[in-house]
């Protein structure tokens, strides 16, 4: 047999055992096993911390704002401190996104200058 054809016949029993494998629910043997750390959900103690933060977050945005005179706010800065001891820069760009969402965009933009150095935050 020559070996084109003998690394043809393994390519298709290859491909012909994923798809039987999959029709009967099992994983692809090519698929990770770990769970990667945005997956995990996070606990209801984590989910109310950060519901607070954000509305600690929204009262500083309508009093005084992120940036005071060219300087950032030091509260912003413990929060973003804070959200990424939580889970890091995922946590920080949740919080963002919110921020953006619920506030706009110039609120959004300062707090992104107010976070810069924080972990991995570049605002």
């Amino acid at each position: 047999m020559e070996p084109a054809a003998l690394i043809g016949g393994v390519v298709a029993l290859l491909v012909l055992g994923g798809l039987l494998n999959a029709l009967r629910g099992r994983r692809p043997w090519s698929e990770p096993t770990y769970v990667p750390l945005c997956s995990v959900a996070p606990t209801v103690e984590e989910d109310t911390r950060t519901d607070e933060l954000l509305d600690e977050l929204a009262a500083i945005a309508r009093s005084r704002g992120f940036l005071r005179q060219g300087r950032e706010d030091p509260r912003t800065r413990e929060i973003g401190a804070e959200l990424d001891r939580m889970n890091g820069m995922q946590k920080m760009r949740d919080v963002h996104r919110v921020v953006a969402a619920e506030l706009g965009g110039v609120h959004a933009r300062e707090l992104e200058v107010a976070w810069d150095g924080i972990g991995g935050w570049q605002g």
